[in-house]
């Protein structure tokens, strides 16, 4: 084997374990990837429940979700107006969000619940686009229905699901989620929807300056207007709606 050869396969396997550590280090601290099983949810929400203690924050508005909330570390900063919590844990799918409503969502009686799911759903999923679809929806109305059951008084804004240049081929199902999922949301009184899937995807290209370098996360400038056109607005109208001037500081 000639020495230049000999360097290049050296290159080659340094890269590659290089890009495993990397997906390792992914999974353990985010959730999601090919490693996800190695993160801690129970730790990750465990720290969650350290920093909310249930009795003294009761009645306020919860954000849960995954890491597009978990890695919003300004949160309670650039929505002080209001009684925010962030309840966000990264790689969250639907069902672990149930699994761990008893610690992070139930005992806060909040007031309002801000949810963002979705994309850690479908990329685990079998089947065409539309059956996937059709599976992730049911699940979501489903957890919405459970969720109601045992906070009858809280109102739920769902965020619609993020077009991410980091998970491009899985944007036709995300537009079909979101399209019924606004439905649904119109004919249910205790939800109400906020549309933000032009922020991100505009005449067919995405707002690739809005992420992090793996086109999946949102940057803290997308996040602000995130905010300001699509959270607070709707929050607005379900404080004003309701009558929730509580949840205000």
């Amino acid at each position: 084997m000639n020495k230049t050869l000999k360097k290049a396969i050296l290159i080659t396997s340094a890269l590659a374990a290089t890009s495993v550590a990397g997906l390792v280090v992914t999974g353990r601290k985010t959730g999601w990837g090919p490693f996800r099983n190695l993160y801690d949810w129970d730790e990750e929400t465990d720290k969650v429940r350290k920093k909310y203690d249930p009795e003294a924050n009761k009645g306020g508005i919860i954000f849960y979700g995954a890491s597009n909330f978990r890695l919003w570390k300004e949160m309670e900063e650039d929505l002080s107006e209001y009684r925010v919590q962030n309840h966000g844990f990264g790689g969250s799918t639907d069902e672990l969000l149930i699994r761990y409503a008893e610690k992070l969502l139930y005992p806060y009686d909040p007031a309002i619940v801000v949810f963002q799911t979705g994309s850690n759903d479908y990329v685990y999923m079998k089947g065409s686009d539309t059956e996937i679809a059709s599976t992730c929806v049911d699940k979501k109305k489903a957890m919405f229905e459970l969720f109601h059951d045992m906070l009858p008084d809280a109102k739920f804004v769902v965020m619609s699901g993020i077009l991410m240049p980091g998970r491009d081929e899985y944007t036709p199902i995300v537009r079909l989620v979101n399209e019924a999922l606004k439905e649904y949301c119109e004919g249910v009184e205790w939800l109400y929807y906020a549309d933000s899937e032009d922020m991100t995807f505009i005449d067919g290209e995405y707002r690739e300056d809005y992420f992090i370098k793996d086109g999946i996360h949102l940057t803290h400038e997308a996040r602000l207007e995130w905010r300001d056109l699509y959270i607070k607005p709707m929050l607005e109208r379900v404080i004003k709606e309701n009558g929730l001037e509580s949840v205000r500081r």
